[in-house]
């Protein structure tokens, strides 16, 4: 009977907190996702940094070496230099990295637009039934890939608030459940 009422009470507890949760990020989903960017900003910093130095040290480690070769690899000294310029960057305007994505994004959905809309020009002529619904895919893919490219940062901090969003109604969804179940189970 007191196992029953501890699965009840956290079911209960761990139910409300989740749907707060859930709330919460609804509401300060932009804030969440600027804190999230500047993580990812940091984080993607760190590892230029680190392979900055890894490349600088496989420059200094080529000159040292006392073999035939004459010629050190300047190419990990450029490498290294530049790596660690960009952490630089990243560390002082780390939200650049939103913009980054989104203009990769943007690439992307330009492309596997583009030759969604060739093929399905391809897929008429050939007669295909439903050919139609890779034009539709293609023009949206286009359209979604050029706003990407023409407000890149607009558009990822807007992508960032919906993922949260997403993120945050699932954890609502899932402090129902954990309610529901905890209902259930006192009932049992």
């Amino acid at each position: 009977m007191e196992e029953k009422k501890e699965v009840v009470t956290r079911s209960l507890i761990l139910g409300i907190v989740l749907i707060i949760l859930g709330v919460l990020g609804i509401v300060f989903a932009g804030n969440i996702f600027n804190v999230l960017g500047n993580i990812v900003g940091w984080v993607v910093a760190g590892i230029f940094f680190i392979a900055g130095i890894i490349n600088i040290v496989l420059f200094v480690s080529s000159i040292t070496k006392k073999d035939e070769e004459k010629n050190p690899a300047i190419k990990n000294l450029i490498i290294g230099i530049l790596s660690i310029a960009a952490g630089i960057v990243l560390v002082i305007t780390p939200k650049l990295i939103v913009w980054i994505i989104s203009v990769f994004l943007g690439v992307f959905l330009l492309l596997d637009g583009g030759f969604k809309v060739k093929e399905a020009f391809a897929a008429n002529k050939a007669k295909a039934k439903l050919w139609f619904v890779s034009l539709i895919f293609g023009i949206i893919g286009i359209i979604l890939g050029a706003l990407a490219i023409i407000y890149p940062f607009r558009f990822g901090m807007e992508i960032g608030k919906i993922f949260v969003i997403l993120i945050s109604v699932v954890l609502i969804v899932s402090g129902i459940t954990n309610i529901v179940h905890g209902v259930l189970i006192s009932k049992a």
